[in-house]
């Protein structure tokens, strides 16, 4: 591995530029992050069709305009606080693809099972993974009038959505910091009897602050991303329609949109955002910490050592 020598040059790089980047990245590498991404986001993909699906199936598909609004509202809900999460093996493979390291499934899995804690607790819980999927399942199969608790439900799904934006907004390195630089939930203890924590360990909520200093900022780039993303989502939804309307001669919006090519527009978008929060995140480390200069010192410093030991061999 060569430090600095990387697949994705470490430079400085403004918005559009990082946009740019990132269909390139996909264009080169998409292949290998596809099956990463449809690995993460089935399990979703399938809870989510589960617990939208009293809706459709007690009316036997046949959703008025307020049904169908409600129902692509809430699967687009599900799909945005879920995707971190969900694309949590892309964020892996592209760091070790950074370095020219094959990532295999079970340093992924050994990652996730190490850090398993703070991936519940905060890309789970506190960023409403779990809440919304609560929420959703109560309305559709616990709710004695379904048209009053869709009414709440969606007024509560849209203060959970603000609360997801804003954090998201404030603080979007979270993924990174857990599944890359791997900093535990906490300060774990030294062995042997000895009560105080390691002094060189960097919690999850140090780095956090450290690395999110510029949250006005990082919350206009969520803004601006959330835009483009947005943009990319109807030309895809257009494209789905004219595809199916082309070959199979059906122009209205069916069950096949709602099923299967609107969630599956949602989770190319959740996917290519990963790839650009992934972008910006190493734009923020080079930008607030000198990243190229410190990889560039690494790099010649593992020269040296192993210089060294061919010299003493």
């Amino acid at each position: 591995m060569q430090l600095d020598k990387t697949a994705i040059a470490i430079t400085q790089r403004n918005l559009d530029e990082i946009l740019d980047l990132s269909l390139s990245v996909l264009r080169r590498y998409g292949a290998k992050l596809l099956i990463v991404a449809f690995l993460g986001a089935l399990p979703f993909a399938i809870i989510n069709a589960l617990l939208l699906s009293s809706r459709t199936i007690s009316g036997g598909y046949v959703l008025d305009t307020y049904d169908r609004a409600v129902f692509l509202f809430w699967m687009a809900a599900l799909v945005y606080v879920e995707s971190p999460l969900a694309m949590a093996p892309v964020t892996m493979v592209l760091g070790n693809m950074m370095f020219g390291i094959a990532s295999t499934k079970g340093e992924l899995r050994s990652t996730m099972r190490k850090q398993w804690f703070p991936i519940v607790w905060i890309m789970s819980i506190l960023r409403g993974v779990i809440p919304l999927m609560t929420l959703i399942f109560l309305v559709e199969f616990v709710s004695y009038d379904r048209s009053f608790a869709t009414g709440i439900g969606t007024f509560w799904i849209c203060l959970l959505l603000v609360i997801v934006f804003l954090v998201r907004g404030f603080r979007p390195f979270t993924p990174e910091i857990l599944l890359l630089e791997r900093c535990p939930w906490y300060a774990r203890k030294k062995r042997g009897g000895n009560d105080e924590p390691t002094k060189s360990t960097i919690t999850h909520t140090q780095r956090s602050a450290r690395i999110h200093q510029n949250g006005g900022e990082l919350l206009l780039t969520t803004i601006l991303v959330g835009m483009v993303a947005f943009f990319f989502l109807g030309v895809l939804i257009v494209s789905s329609i004219t595809l199916v309307g082309s070959v199979a001669g059906a122009w209205s919006w069916g069950w096949w949109m709602d099923w299967f090519l609107y969630p599956l527009a949602l989770w190319i978008v959740a996917f290519w955002g990963t790839i650009v929060r992934f972008l910006i995140y190493m734009n923020m480390r080079i930008r607030g910490e000198g990243w190229e200069l410190e990889l560039k010192l690494k790099a010649e410093a593992r020269r040296f050592l192993e210089a060294k030991e061919r010299h003493l061999v």
